[in-house]
């Protein structure tokens, strides 16, 4: 427990610090691109390589696959059912942000930094069906419901989804898998050197994005995704500890991410759905350390350490 509380607090240091330096201007909300480019087209990749290292595929890891889907759809029913009142744009703004989770950026460095490759593997697994859903499905239903089906751009979507490195990243090591193929091991050895430093600046990128500043007349909306994705989470979180034929630490570590942060770029598809883009963001960042603290209170009360 010791453990954790350490790395827990060690973690939001980092997300702390990377505020506090855009506060006193060593950094800029402009330096976020910069960081955010290197995180998701190096860190963040070279992080997946190495823990797909001497990784056999097995059924646990397809099972996390379309758990990442399942969650997904769900969601989206949920959130097309009890929004089935509101404006367009405001069920789109929804869908979006309660379905999505930041796996890259956030989850997978913390929970890489407690476990081994292979559980770090569980997690790209699960994050291999969240891509597919945030950067295709979920958006284009999102823009199904604000704009109509006519105005969804299929060749756009598909755009978005192969040039997310993460992705391609995901999809490549998944078929050398399935091929039982592997890379020379200088790849993985340079790969695990670079991989290191996502957490921290996947972290140190956190903070400088954090803007806990909001118009009170949307907090409405936000309070209505924030309970969405808490109750949701919960029922996900116990129906995979549960219910699935998966061994324990498995369903421990899977029914922790399924409370991740919401996905980062969540503003940009709100705003393309015509919704206000900055209402996503300040969501987005006041959610991020709240999900830091959920998970880390998971990994104590559930003891996997």
């Amino acid at each position: 427990m010791e453990a954790i509380l350490v790395k827990a607090c060690g973690f939001l240091f980092m997300i702390a610090l990377g505020f506090v330096l855009k506060r006193i201007g060593l950094f800029s909300i402009n330096d976020s691109g910069v960081l955010s480019k290197i995180v998701l087209k190096i860190t963040l990749p070279m992080a997946i390589i190495s823990n797909f290292k001497g990784l056999e595929l097995s059924s646990s890891f397809l099972i996390a696959i379309l758990i990442g889907f399942v969650v997904h759809f769900v969601a989206i029913a949920v959130v097309l059912l009890v929004t089935r009142k509101k404006p367009a744009e405001q069920r789109a703004f929804y869908i979006i942000n309660t379905s999505g989770f930041n796996i890259g950026l956030c989850t997978l460095p913390y929970m890489s930094s407690f476990f081994a490759a292979e559980a770090g593997a569980l997690v790209c697994m699960f994050d291999v069906g969240n891509a597919i859903m945030c950067f295709g499905f979920t958006f284009a239903i999102a823009m199904m419901v604000s704009k109509g089906k006519g105005n969804v751009n299929k060749k756009e979507i598909v755009k978005t989804l192969f040039s997310s490195m993460p992705f391609v990243t995901y999809l490549v090591m998944i078929i050398l898998c399935a091929l039982q193929l592997s890379l020379p091991e200088p790849v993985y050895t340079v790969a695990g050197m670079i991989g290191q430093a996502n957490a921290f600046v996947a972290m140190l990128l956190i903070g400088i994005l954090f803007e806990p500043k909001f118009n009170r007349s949307e907090l409405k909306d936000m309070l209505g995704v924030f309970s969405l994705r808490m109750i949701l989470g919960v029922v996900f979180a116990l129906c995979i500890y549960f219910l699935l034929p998966l061994p324990l630490m498995y369903r421990q570590i899977l029914a922790v991410i399924v409370f991740s942060p919401i996905l980062s770029v969540a503003p940009i598809y709100t705003e393309r759905c015509g919704y206000n883009r900055s209402v996503a963001a300040v969501l987005n960042s006041l959610m991020l350390p709240f999900s830091m603290v959920v998970m880390t209170i998971l990994l104590m009360l559930l003891k996997v350490y």
